[in-house]
């Protein structure tokens, strides 16, 4: 009868800790809203700017977190996902179809942000449930973390390319941090989101695969995430000070394994393979940080003004 109990205990505290996943939504939603309505002055503009971004960093992997915390079934993925898709891409599809501005689109906007959570907290736990042994995490982390850095690392790379200079399609299908607007008391107030940073969708589920495998093994979860916040914050100001993409699952990675590293009990096999894993990994992101140290963007193209008939520009012409 007390097993009974415990049991009942816990599942009723698994999903009153959901029930915190969509409150952190909710005041995500709420915090998003009013920055795409409310502005301040030049000299707030930038404190604030730093505050709101560790706010909704903070919150948006507090509620991973907490989301990890639930009952987790294949079904129960696939519902969040499919919430999270038409919240996300419906909101594409309206913000690209009617040229949503203003009021509207702000609106819209922060639903896509709320989908792309939703859906991400979803995918996140579906691949955990493949994860069927808590040892297979630390290969998974190592050489996500070490892909990770190949790819946003290498200048050359497709995802490098995306996020230097077409950063709002990863806006489109990850988180956005948005930056807090500048208004001066003579100026008409104007409703609108203008993004700052950007955090790709693998960022966020693999980070909430993480939290739900800390949970469902019982590893150091909580420890995890109160070490893993101020780390994200850390390198979010990185990422806005040096002005360039870097790889978000490396210290995501990095964190869950050096806090739960004497939760893994490797047989010498499993050493081994590890070992060969971390070396590809290790690899990965060397070649990553050596193409970034020796690349040399491609010179523009200068290009001569001519008038029609072939004439130079009257300003250009020789003097006589």
């Amino acid at each position: 009868m007390s097993s009974e109990a415990t049991l009942a205990e816990m599942h009723e505290e698994k999903e009153s800790s959901q029930l915190w996943f969509w409150l952190t939504l909710l005041g995500l939603f709420l915090l998003r809203v009013a920055m795409g309505f409310v502005g301040v002055s030049p000299a707030l503009a930038q404190p604030l700017t730093f505050v709101t971004a560790a706010i909704i960093m903070g919150a948006s992997f507090f509620a991973l977190f907490q989301g990890a915390k639930g009952l987790w079934t294949a079904l129960k993925g696939f519902i969040f996902i499919g919430i999270g898709v038409l919240l996300h891409g419906g909101g594409i599809i309206l913000m690209n179809g009617l040229k949503l501005q203003g009021a509207p689109g702000v609106f819209v906007e922060v639903f896509i942000q709320m989908g792309v959570l939703i859906w991400c907290m979803g995918l996140g736990a579906l691949v955990a449930i493949l994860i069927k042994e808590k040892n297979l995490i630390l290969p998974v982390a190592i050489f996500l973390a070490g892909f990770d850095a190949f790819l946003i690392l290498t200048p050359t790379t497709p995802m490098a390319q995306i996020a230097q200079k077409n950063p709002e399609i990863v806006g489109n299908i990850g988180m956005t941090v948005p930056q807090v607007k500048v208004q001066t008391p003579d100026e008409e107030p104007k409703a609108g989101i203008v993004d700052l940073a950007y955090a790709g969708p693998a960022d966020l589920f693999f980070a909430a695969t993480f939290f739900v495998c800390l949970y469902r093994y019982k590893m150091k979860a909580k420890k995890t995430a109160l070490i893993l916040g101020p780390i994200l914050f850390l390198y979010l100001i990185l990422v806005m000070s040096v002005g360039i993409p870097l790889p978000a699952l490396v210290p995501i990675g990095l964190t869950v394994l050096l806090v739960n590293a004497g939760e893994f009990k490797l047989k010498k096999d499993e050493k081994l393979a590890v070992g060969f894993v971390a070396l590809i990994a290790l690899g990965l992101a060397g070649f990553g940080l050596y193409k970034r140290a020796t690349y040399k963007p491609p010179a523009e193209e200068e290009t001569t003004l001519e008038l029609p008939g072939g004439t130079p520009p009257p300003e250009l012409q020789s003097q006589p």
